[in-house]
């Protein structure tokens, strides 16, 4: 997470969103600075609302606004299933090695999930489960020329992102069946990004 005082914004990172390449680009110019451990970098929205809003407000009376990045929920699946292939997690319960995409999906959709499946959820991690609200400007992954041309023009500054934290190159796909149960069990999260903004891909 990110707090830009003048600019009167914080960034909250969104796992698997291409967070730690923002993080490296922007510390620099940010007035509080949330990284290391995974709990601390990745500080949910409910969690912001709940302390570090009140926190900054302390020395601002207006609460910043806040903006985000959300991936497709499939992509953002894809995207854990291949970091989680890495070598670095070999032998351990969180390693996908060995698994197939179905499989993962088939895990993350189980109650209780896996620990290999067992990531959280995008909807969860930026909506306030009591109000409903989420962050003021959310925009899509696929989108993220339009977010970084956001950024510039708020926080007055060009931004170029490095290639950080980035999964294993591995193709994925998804059985129809699965698809359409992840579509219903996460419905919430496809509608947010859809509702997301950026233009559509195509």
């Amino acid at each position: 997470m990110l707090y830009f005082l003048k600019h009167k914004l914080v960034l909250l990172a969104t796992p698997k969103t291409g967070s730690t390449a923002l993080e490296q680009a922007l510390a620099p110019l940010a007035d509080i600075v949330l990284q290391g451990d995974p709990r601390i970098k990745h500080c949910t929205f409910q969690r912001y609302k709940w302390r570090m809003e009140k926190f900054i407000q302390i020395f601002e009376d207006d609460a910043p606004q806040t903006a985000a990045v959300i991936r497709h929920p499939e992509d953002w699946l894809g995207s854990w299933f291949r970091f989680r292939h890495g070598s670095w997690l070999n032998g351990t319960a969180r390693s996908t090695r060995g698994l197939s995409f179905d499989q993962f999906v088939e895990g993350y959709l189980s109650e209780p999930q896996p620990a290999f499946a067992a990531i959280g959820q995008q909807a969860r991690f930026l909506t306030h489960p009591k109000t409903g609200e989420t962050v003021t400007y959310l925009y899509r992954y696929d989108a993220m020329s339009e977010f970084v041309a956001f950024l510039e023009q708020r926080l007055g500054t060009t931004i170029t992102l490095g290639r950080h934290n980035v999964s294993p190159e591995q193709e994925v796909s998804l059985a129809p069946a699965l698809r359409s149960r992840l579509e219903q069990r996460y419905a919430e999260d496809y509608a947010l990004y859809d509702n997301a903004l950026g233009k559509h891909p195509g």
